[in-house]
């Protein structure tokens, strides 16, 4: 098994679990058994009708009414069966409307508890994996367990029953035909269980590699304004092909097999029709049986080989959709080790006092990324958090929020140990504003509404006015119900900025985290962000990671982390007085 720091990477592990992902999908079946009897009941009734009933009326059409010319007996005949069929249009019509029904029902709540479950799992497991491989987990592989209910499934009962009936037909009719036809259909039934055994490898590796595909075009998409300005193109391109060339390699292997077998099953059925045939004949030149049960065989045998060929079919559907569904059970069966204690300590209000006691941690195991950490800060206070590029200042701030578990020491927020904090009141109480937040494909006003319905048009103009930016908006054609394009695009880092952080103001957090939240603006933007921040903080303790020191000069400690550590803390006038490594930083600043 993977180790604890690798256990969310889905691509770790290479084998395929039949048994898990039939379990899922048994688990979703069992809520809808009564309606899949009754449509299994449909089916037979169909069936009969279909393969056996109407069959017969052609057989006495040409044993009874042709050849006695009987016109009124063959125009009844006629007549029934022509009543029989529509009949039995409308209830396979009826059958597959509530096969299809109940069909979607399962997927739906497939994808709706994969989809409830990935929003459970902690920053792990969407660091440990691809976004690409995510989407296409909850979309390719769900499409894979649909083709196995309306491709699969309903076809397997449907092919079953035909088998039996048309074997019970024949028996009834001959039985030493009907023997010949079930020892040839076994015979074509080995074959089918060999080529689903040799499929079983390819089709796993193949969604797995449809995956990495997906991932790759994912990451291509998301990262085009890089790739066009650093001239990548050509790189990716490149990238994308050897991902795209390997899945097609795979599939190109399941077609190969899957055409191989196909042909082999379409020579042995013409065999088989040609050995039935010559018996048939042979008996009906022994007077044993009629002209009509020849035909009548000649249509059965067809028939039958032509559902046991079908067979080949669905096993591959079902291959597929079983090796879907385990791809979906690996997710399922993740558990969050972010998570509430039984009877979590959940107050009315949070007051703002942070403090960590010997905590380490780290991202991998045996690999450090904060060390020894000791510091308190108080109710109300800003804290600026400083230092080299990957020395852990991001990942300090997100233990506050419970992103990650310590691996040893303790974080208390207002004296309480934070594993026995409420989650949902502990990060409601918590705002967190990013270098690029993310903005919604939606109207501004929406924006703000996230995670708080209720904010109104007059709360957020006098959130804006408190901020002092109001006048940013007559940027905006539409004013609060201008609409925002994917990813912010024609909006300044400013603007967006602004509303990242009018949108966290509005839900009154106690704790605000500010993660270099001027580092990709303009000058002018960053005076109107800076002066919206200091009304900001005002009364919450705040967490400032800042690149550019003369946002932090005011604050009422500084935190200065190197090599994993703490390595220098007080306030900017105390930290210039010792003349350490801030010392030098100040100076290189002040000298540009």
């Amino acid at each position: 098994m993977m180790n604890d720091r690798k256990r969310y990477n889905l691509m770790l592990d290479e084998t395929t679990d039949y048994k898990k992902g039939l379990t899922l999908i048994l688990r979703h079946i069992k809520p809808y058994l009564p309606k899949i009897f009754l449509i299994l009941l449909f089916t037979l009734f169909t069936t009969i009708l279909g393969h056996s009933i109407l069959q017969l009326l052609i057989k006495r059409a040409i044993d009874v009414d042709i050849a006695n010319r009987d016109r009124f007996g063959l125009l009844a005949t006629t007549v029934i069966y022509i009543f029989l069929a529509v009949l039995n249009m409308t209830f396979n019509y009826t059958r597959l409307l509530f096969a299809g029904k109940i069909s979607q029902n399962i997927l739906f709540n497939i994808r709706s508890e994969v989809f409830k479950k990935i929003q459970d799992l902690p920053s792990k497991f969407f660091s440990q994996n691809q976004s690409g491989d995510i989407i296409q987990r909850l979309t390719g592989n769900v499409d894979g367990i649909n083709n196995l209910f309306s491709e699969g499934l309903v076809r397997f009962f449907t092919t079953v029953f035909t088998l039996i009936v048309i074997f019970v037909s024949m028996w009834l009719q001959n039985w030493v035909l009907a023997l010949v036809a079930m020892g040839c259909g076994i015979l074509m039934l080995v074959v089918i269980l060999i080529q689903g055994k040799i499929l079983e490898k390819p089709i796993s590796k193949s969604l797995k590699r449809e995956g990495q595909m997906s991932s790759s075009v994912q990451e291509s998409l998301d990262g085009f304004i890089a790739i066009q300005s650093g001239n990548q193109q050509n790189s990716w391109i490149r990238k994308c092909d050897l991902k795209a060339k390997r899945y097609y390699k795979t599939s190109k292997k399941i077609t190969l097999i899957y055409s191989l077998f196909n042909s082999l099953l379409a020579f042995l059925t013409v065999l088989i029709i040609a050995l039935i045939l010559i018996v048939s004949l042979t008996l009906f030149k022994a007077n044993i049986i009629t002209l009509g049960t020849v035909i009548l065989f000649l249509a059965y045998t067809q028939d039958f080989f032509r559902n046991v060929v079908t067979i080949s079919d669905i096993w591959r559907n079902v291959k597929i959709g079983v090796a879907s569904s385990e791809r979906l059970a690996d997710i399922l069966e993740l558990e969050s080790d972010i998570k509430n204690f039984p009877n979590p300590y959940s107050p009315k209000e949070l007051k703002g006092d942070i403090e960590f006691i010997d905590v380490d941690f780290g991202y991998e195991k045996n690999q450090k990324v904060l060390s020894d950490i000791n510091f308190k800060i108080d109710k109300g206070q800003t804290i600026a958090i400083v230092g080299p590029t990957g020395a852990g200042k991001t990942t300090f701030v997100n233990l506050i929020a419970r992103l990650y578990d310590v691996d040893n020491g303790e974080i208390l927020v207002d004296g309480i140990p934070i594993k026995e904090w409420d989650l949902h009141r502990l990060r409601k109480n918590i705002g967190y504003l990013i270098q690029d937040p993310f903005l919604f494909e939606d109207t501004i006003i929406n924006n703000l509404r996230y995670n708080n319905s209720s904010v109104t048009e007059k709360d957020a103009l006098d959130m804006f006015n408190f901020l002092g930016v109001s006048s940013f908006l007559k940027s905006f054609p539409n004013g609060l119900e201008t609409k925002i394009t994917p990813h912010g695009n024609g909006m300044s880092a400013g603007q967006r900025q602004i509303i990242a952080l009018a949108r966290i103001l509005l839900r009154k957090p106690k704790v605000l985290i500010l993660d270099e939240a001027t580092a990709r603006i303009d000058t002018k933007s960053e005076k109107m962000l800076q002066s919206a921040i200091e009304k900001a903080t005002g009364g919450k303790t705040t967490f400032i990671i800042a690149h550019r020191l003369s946002t932090i000069f005011n604050a009422d400690n500084i935190v200065l982390i190197k090599d994993h550590t703490i390595l220098e803390k007080g306030t900017h006038r105390e930290l210039l007085q010792k003349k350490g490594l801030y010392w030098e930083m100040y100076s290189r600043f002040i000298g540009k």
